[in-house]
């Protein structure tokens, strides 16, 4: 009885063991066939190497002669910078190989030796120096705020150019991002009236333009093309009468990709049978103090009103969602902006208490203090431009939240030329405004001498003349950090938000989309069509 049991027992083992093998065979064969066939797949796939763009209103490939925005992100695929700068807005090496500060005011340029023109001429130092003084020439070239300050380009050797400035610039490293041109196409002659395809020494080459379309075709002696070989082997560039047969054309599935700042775009486009990135742009809306008012001088006035401010519901409110809360400039994703630590500020009962504490008296629905033997109250003008209608849609609801707590408000909203002669003369008490940010971390224009808001900071002066020789980026940030606590502090303006920017692009199209301000075109190297 035992041996049967134990013949039982060894038979149910062998069963096991060769349905055990059996299945390991029968999953590997499986797998390696879901293997070959996902290969099989992959190189049935239809790769579209094509890729389809549109430009509205198109003036000129030229990026020196174009005041069109779209065709500036394009033309970046085209022409190269010296320095370019990166997905979290540093510069980095372009057509240089590095580059110095060799005193307050001198820069050297040491560029790659192995670049060639679209045409397979050599790019040298003579490009460059033609490049800065045919932008210094031309008044209306949208780069010539990146050289206006370069007293002289002088050539040192074929790949080395010397800069010398008028004055020291902080992070002029950042101004080096004009596409350069070709001397040899362009010297002695009309940009503007030249019939000639403009060369580049970049990534794609254009190799037909007419009224209709802009075709480009890859660079195959592109000097970077073995570290970045693109997918994509051309792009058909269609031009436009206006946005409207953009958006059109990107709705009816004939373009691949459109960038707008415009926030109803889904009017155009609908809300659905596409993908998209959005990101913080460089449109920076703020309110300035005036920090030689009796009463604004004060910094817990200033404490109060950041305290009363609610930036969140203005976002959602007013804006509708579309733009991002912005407590400082750099708010855009700029590397040196992105750890700092700024913290809840919205808090109505502190600003009372703070009010309170430095001995402003609530009667009456009105705050008032006894200041060197005068009583003041807090009765403010906040100052708009007229014909800007989302800020006074936005100071409409600031006088809301701060009426809340018995600050009171008179909205005045000025023309054009009132508007100007107040940034002029800084004759206002708050009001609101905003910048269209550089790309640059430099913040003297709101916090150095003569800055809008009268706020004098010694400690924060020298900082900022420090700042951009800091050869250490852990002392950036630190000096960075103890800027915005100094800011948040002592409010001398009051951070609001930045607009929102889009990027639609088909549901064809593959590949990492990482847009921001400088570029569209991140990881564009990666991408195709399906």
């Amino acid at each position: 009885m035992k041996i049967n049991k134990v013949k039982l027992f060894l038979c149910i083992i062998i069963i096991l063991g060769i349905i055990g093998i059996t299945t390991y065979f029968t999953y590997a064969e499986s797998k390696e066939d879901k293997q070959g066939n996902a290969d099989i797949k992959y190189e049935k796939t239809n790769m579209i190497t094509n890729f389809r763009l549109g430009i509205s209103k198109f003036d000129s490939i030229n990026p020196h002669i174009t005041q069109n925005k779209d065709v500036i992100q394009i033309a970046s695929l085209i022409f190269e910078p010296l320095l370019t700068i990166t997905q979290d807005y540093r510069v980095e090496n372009c057509l240089t190989k590095e580059w110095s500060k060799v005193s307050e005011k001198s820069y050297i340029i040491k560029l790659k030796e192995n670049v060639k023109w679209q045409n397979n001429n050599e790019f040298i130092a003579e490009d460059v120096k033609f490049t800065i003084e045919q932008i210094q020439d031309n008044k209306k070239s949208i780069y010539l705020e990146n050289v206006k300050d370069i007293q002289k380009a002088e050539v040192v050797d074929k790949h080395t150019i010397r800069l010398e400035l008028k004055k020291e610039i902080p992070f002029f490293e950042y101004r080096l991002i004009f596409p350069i041109l070709s001397q040899k196409q362009y010297e002695g002659k009309d940009m503007a009236k030249s019939k000639e395809l403009p060369i580049g020494t970049g990534k794609y080459k254009i190799t037909r333009l007419d009224k209709e379309v802009i075709e480009l075709t890859k660079n195959e002696n592109w000097h970077n093309i073995e570290k970045e070989d693109s997918n994509i082997k051309a792009i058909t560039i269609s031009l436009y009468k206006d946005m409207g047969e953009v958006y059109n054309s990107f709705r009816l599935g004939n373009i691949d990709l459109i960038h707008t700042k415009n926030n109803q775009y889904e009017e155009y486009i609908g809300s659905m049978g596409y993908q998209k990135k959005q990101y913080p742009g460089r449109e920076y809306d703020y309110l300035a103090f005036n920090c030689k008012d009796s009463v604004l001088q004060n910094v817990e006035v200033r404490q109060a009103i950041q305290k009363t401010i609610d930036k969140g519901k203005i976002v959602s409110s007013v804006l509708e969602e579309k733009a991002y809360v912005a407590n400082l400039p750099l708010d855009y994703g700029n590397y040196l902006a992105k750890d700092l630590k700024w913290g809840e500020v919205f808090n109505q009962e502190e600003a009372k208490k703070i009010l309170k504490d430095n001995g402003w008296k609530f009667e009456y629905g009105i705050w008032s203090k006894e200041i060197e033997g005068r009583t003041r109250t807090l009765n403010f003008t906040i100052t708009v431009q007229e014909k800007n209608k989302q800020r006074v849609k936005v100071v409409e609801e600031i006088k809301k939240q701060l009426e809340t707590i018995g600050i009171q408000v008179t909205v005045k909203k000025v023309s054009e030329n009132e508007y100007k002669s107040i940034l002029i003369n800084h004759n206002y008490e708050i009001l609101l405004t905003g910048v269209y940010n550089g790309y640059s971390p430099e913040l003297n224009v709101f916090l150095g001498e003569g800055n809008l808001a009268d706020y004098q900071n010694t400690e924060i002066n020298s900082l900022l003349k420090e700042i951009s020789t800091m050869s250490s980026e852990d002392s950036q940030k630190e000096a960075y950090q103890k800027i915005a606590e100094t800011w948040r502090r002592e409010v001398p303006y009051l951070g609001l938000y930045c607009n929102q920017v889009t990027v639609a692009y088909g549901q064809s199209v593959r590949g990492e989309v990482t847009p921001n301000n400088y570029s569209i075109f991140y990881q564009f190297s990666q991408w195709y069509r399906q």
